[in-house]
């Protein structure tokens, strides 16, 4: 019996992630196309995605990880959906950080714009 059946991955298992990694795929690229999505972020997603694919195509990465780890293979999975949430997290994280400056930079210069458009005013008034 192979070993990615003795520890519960059935071909059920496999056929789901499959699917699962291709309709992410299709997706991903599906809202690229319609400009939904910047490539910067579908290329995390399609990296996913094809990580899931990989798995699915070779399931005993996963038995090997846990093998190597001492962990049940579901741990494994938690552990690197974790791993993925985390540093998709930390990805917007980042791009929050950016659009906040640029915000504030924004506002500052629409208040100098402002103040410059009042004392033009005033100049023509006067």
């Amino acid at each position: 019996m192979p070993e990615a059946a003795q520890l519960g991955f059935q071909p059920t298992h496999r056929i789901g992630l499959l699917i699962v990694s291709l309709l992410l795929v299709g997706l991903v690229l599906e809202l690229v196309r319609r400009r939904r999505f910047k490539e910067r972020y579908a290329l995390l997603w399609l990296a996913a995605s094809g990580f899931v694919l990989l798995l699915g195509l070779v399931p005993s990465l996963v038995v090997w990880l846990a093998r190597i780890l001492h962990v049940q293979f579901l741990t494994v999975f938690f552990a690197l959906s974790f791993i993925f949430l985390l540093g998709l997290v930390l990805s917007f994280s980042v791009v929050i950080s950016q659009l906040s400056d640029q915000n504030r930079e924004l506002a500052q210069e629409v208040g100098l714009l402002e103040n410059r458009i009042s004392r033009l005013e005033k100049k023509d008034d006067a």
